[in-house]
């Protein structure tokens, strides 16, 4: 069976060159720094083309986008009616465990209800969608040093059991 690693080297050339919107080199630093897991800038290439304010249907829009820090960057979603969610964008390894996922990264609610209440039927699409469009783009500089730090990330269970999940809201 191919690794993650055969698959996104086969695949990276292409989408290397077919991403539009950031620079290569801008991909490809932003995707370090997240990779590296320490504290660094949003990664906003993952979601480009949007940008701080866009909505992203239902009614939810980007509120903010923070910095990675212990392993994962936060998504923060607003609505008029029904407040913030935050989406924790962490790696991949194996099964996933967030609500959605790419092949490479975990979309975690953080909620506070540690999977035992049903996530809002129009939250859910619109944290779909936006793992649709991460996976488009966490591909776009892909090479054999991205490929290793992408892979160094910490997963969501990684990260509870160094930080605890009272740090991690």
């Amino acid at each position: 069976m191919q690794s993650r690693r055969d698959i996104l080297k086969a695949l990276g050339t292409t989408m290397a060159a077919s991403a539009a919107g950031f620079s290569v080199a801008a991909r490809a630093a932003t995707l370090q720094a997240f990779a590296d897991g320490t504290d660094a800038d949003a990664p906003w290439c993952l979601l480009s083309p949007l940008e701080l304010g866009a909505s992203v249907g239902k009614g939810w829009r980007l509120s903010q986008l923070g910095g990675v820090k212990n392993g994962a960057s936060v998504l923060t979603l607003q609505h008029s009616q029904h407040g913030s969610a935050r989406v924790h964008i962490c790696a991949r390894k194996g099964q996933s465990h967030g609500l959605t996922h790419t092949q490479l990264l975990d979309l975690v609610l953080m909620d506070g209800a540690n999977g035992h209440r049903r996530t809002r039927e129009d939250l859910a699409r619109v944290v779909t969608g936006i793992g649709k469009r991460i996976g488009k783009n966490e591909l776009c500089a892909v090479d054999d040093s991205m490929l290793d730090a992408m892979n160094s990330m910490l997963t969501h269970e990684e990260r509870m059991a160094l930080y605890g999940p009272e740090n991690l809201l």
